[in-house]
């Protein structure tokens, strides 16, 4: 083609552009798919083909076309668009409408015009298939691109730092002139002068193109103007919120330097105040006779909100019986912007009439003896609060609570808890808060002796007694979180970290006394592929016992290294934001128990037909060999110290699909920083899929764990005299060393006794979640 004609046709494709756009979106409303029913004629599109496209993405152009193949609304629904099944809440058909589809040749060159293939060129086809359906393709002729030779931006020193603005502008030398990236790299500019307060700057964006040679030059021409300032703040539509209150809450004041930033965060923290339903900051109106000015007012325009706001909800759950929840909230108590929120639920409702149902938990069946009537008994959390939002600046937030508490679970363990906490809060920077918090409880734990050995660390009898009597939890922690991600649910791009340090000893009122600290961060970004997210996450943790805790539970002077922990605060691995391949905090030390009963009925040996008893509180290493993985339940010890990252890629399949490959791994053990790399490791690769929904991405993950086998403790509980249980452990106090250790078990069995289905789907983890692991 010559350069003459190929000037022509693109002139004819930019007059085609100016006068078919502003027409696009009233053809599409003249055309709609209900008067291509009533008409009857208009083929049904079985088929949208799209041939030839190797440098744009295909999903893209989909979406530009006004024709669309017929096809399922979502992919949840795929099995329901079978032939035949295709009802039409499910299945959307689309008919050929001709005129659109002649609008759909110039989208489909405007598409990659924009894009710099400015000489691409498509041939279309429609094949009649049977039952009035056609198959249309459109193939495409990429072409050369237009090349950018340079770009230069001008007159910007005086507002930003010219390095680095022309290295952040695209396309760059050597890429095809995309008059997209081309015009957002503007448009970013000018949001990052506007924030070193030149909101009055001018972009000029000049391009020269070379069509017989396909090469292109770009220019930015910025005139900064005067740096501007706030003169004055106006306040409407304000009622019952009094002015000074809205001003408190504004991050800017009269004098300050116009940056956008403060005034986008002033009108977020109106909005989360959840006082207004509408909050507006604008420039005031200028006189436009006046001459030009360096300042500038503000007016800030609200629509109030209901203050008072109260829920209910009622349901039931198989292992809590029925369940009621009510909460209460007050956005303006006393005339100023202090909120009341007050929430109680109540479980375990119903709980003796409902357990001897098939449906619920048989809780006589699981407490031994008579001593279930204290589970019937109801569970609850309550909690109330204050919080006072811009306590002496717009950057403070402080708030108070109280709360009590009492849970349950059958045969385990019965917790109930009071206490109060107090919490300071400042933000550093946009999205960057520091926090202090304050925590007294006091908790009584009613449990066997199995459950404080396990969770606790403590087997020895007259600490249990201790701890089950009234102990304080009471720590001090400080919390700094930093986001500078683009999106809350899925990030595409960015840093999002949290580090928090926790001390509790006898200056914070606490009787389990520890040093507690951990540190993560993931980072996303963008790769080429499909538009690729690729994620990346890391997490340390460490705890140190104080030997003074010992003392404190037990009321006694002991001496001697015995280190008791709360549960709550050890550190643990394994689970579906964690390493993958394992269940919840299933990775590291662990313990396994077994029901007395279980022993007491033995295990058969050789070709025996009557079972052999075990030995209650000595069995033999082939005695606990020899039963089943499943009459064991692996308790999870927790540890002092953690090491823990993963990887992820998140590849777009379809517009609401994600696909996703990870791979996680983990260190956890109990000795020191310096030992951190002897405990407990495992990597675990895995899969999974994404579907976006309003509420978050819905998860579903499968992790492969590997056939990591030990030599575990074997724990049980017997009645003494007295009735009461005790904890047995069957090692006799001296640990493992490998599965011919007495009370030890090699965990999990051998694969070798289960079926070829059980050994593939034994190394699986399914984890099923709302949000991304990271």
């Amino acid at each position: 083609m010559s350069g003459a004609a190929s000037l022509a046709r693109r002139f004819l494709l930019l007059g085609c552009m100016m006068t078919v756009a502003p027409a696009l979106n009233a053809a599409r409303a003249q055309n709609t798919k209900n008067d291509q029913r009533e008409a009857g004629s208009a083929p049904e599109v079985a088929e949208l083909r799209l041939t030839g496209i190797k440098n744009l993405s295909k999903s893209e152009l989909r979406n530009a076309l006004g024709t669309k193949q017929s096809g399922c609304k979502s992919l949840i629904y795929k099995i329901l668009c079978a032939p035949g099944l295709r009802f039409e809440r499910i299945y959307e058909r689309n008919f050929l409408d001709e005129d659109e589809f002649k609008r759909d040749v110039v989208r489909l060159l405007v598409f990659y015009f924009r894009r710099g293939y400015r000489d691409a060129t498509v041939d279309t086809s429609v094949v009649k298939l049977r039952d009035n359906k056609v198959r249309i393709t459109m193939a495409v002729n990429e072409g050369p691109p237009t090349v950018v030779d340079s770009i230069a931006v001008q007159g910007i020193g005086r507002a930003l730092a010219p390095r680095d603005t022309i290295r952040d502008v695209r396309p760059r030398a050597g890429e095809p002139l995309n008059l997209l990236s081309l015009d957002s790299s503007v448009t970013r500019m000018r949001e990052r002068i506007w924030e070193r307060g030149y909101v009055d700057a001018v972009l000029k964006l000049t391009t020269v193109v070379d069509d017989s040679a396909r090469r292109a030059s770009a220019e930015i021409l910025v005139d900064p103007k005067k740096r501007v300032t706030i003169s004055s703040i106006q306040v409407e539509g304000n009622e019952r919120v009094n002015e000074e209150t809205i001003r408190k809450s504004l991050v800017i004041e009269p004098g300050d330097i116009f940056r956008l930033s403060r005034v986008s965060n002033s009108q977020r923290a109106l909005y989360e105040s959840a006082l207004f339903r509408r909050a507006v900051i604008d420039t005031a109106a200028r006189d436009s006779t006046a001459p030009p000015d360096s300042t500038k007012g503000l007016v800030v325009r609200v629509v109030e909100a209901p203050f008072r706001e109260a829920r209910t909800s009622f349901g039931f759950t198989t292992a809590d019986f029925v369940q009621a929840e009510g909460a209460f909230t007050h956005n303006y108590l006393m005339d100023r912007a202090l909120r009341f929120d007050a929430t109680v639920t109540i479980g375990n409702l119903l709980a003796q009439q409902l357990t001897q149902s098939k449906v619920f938990t048989d809780i006589a069946n699981i407490v031994p003896g008579k001593d279930f009537g204290r589970y019937y008994a109801p569970n609850y959390q309550a909690n109330v609060g204050l919080t006072q939002r811009w306590f002496r600046s717009p950057r403070n937030t402080i708030s108070a609570g109280l709360f009590a508490s009492r849970r349950s679970s059958p045969g385990v363990l019965i917790d109930r808890g009071f206490g109060g906490n107090a919490t300071f809060t400042r933000t550093l920077a946009n999205r960057v808060p520091l926090s202090a918090r304050y925590q007294f409880e006091v908790s009584r734990v009613e449990a066997g002796d199995v459950y404080f050995c396990v969770n606790y660390g403590v087997c020895d009898k007259s600490t249990i007694e201790a701890l089950r009597g009234a102990q304080r939890l009471s720590p001090l922690a400080f919390t700094l979180s930093i986001d500078r991600t683009d999106i809350p649910f899925s990030p595409t791009r960015g840093v999002l970290a949290r580090a928090e340090f926790e001390h509790a000893s006898k200056y914070t009122a606490s009787d389990f006394r520890y040093n507690r600290a951990t540190v993560e961060a993931s980072v996303y970004r963008k790769i080429g592929f499909r538009n690729t997210v690729a994620a990346a996450h890391v997490r340390a943790g460490w705890v140190n016992p104080l030997s003074s805790t010992a003392g404190a539970v037990s009321g006694e002077d002991i001496t001697g290294n015995l280190q008791i922990l709360h549960p709550r605060k050890r550190l643990y691995a394994g689970g579906s934001q964690s390493v993958r391949g394992f269940g919840e905090n299933q990775l590291g030390p662990r313990v396994l128990t077994v029901a007395a009963s279980t022993l007491d009925s033995g295990i058969f040996i050789g070709t025996d037909s009557v079972r052999t008893p075990c030995s209650v509180t000595a069995p033999t290493p082939q005695c606990l060999a020899g039963l089943k993985d499943d009459s064991f339940q692996t308790r999870p010890l927790g540890g002092t110290t953690l090491l823990e990252g993963g990887f992820e890629l998140r590849i777009p399949i379809t517009g609401y699909i994600v696909a996703a490959l990870f791979v996680d791994g983990a260190v956890l053990g109990n000795g020191s920083v310096t030992t951190i790399t002897r405990g407990k490791a495992a990597i675990t690769p895995g899969f999974g899929v994404r579907y976006k929904s309003p509420v978050g991405p819905i998860r579903v993950d499968l992790g492969i764990r590997p056939s990591l086998k030990a030599a575990v403790p074997v724990i049980t509980e017997v009645r003494d005299g007295a009735g009461v249980l005790r904890l047995v452990d069957l090692t006799g106090g001296v640990g493992c060393v490998d599965g011919s250790s007495a009370g030890c078990r090699i965990y999990p069995g051998p694969l070798s006794k289960q079926s070829f289905f059980n050994k593939i789907t034994n190394r699986l983890t399914l984890h099923l979640s709302i949000g991304e692991a990271y």
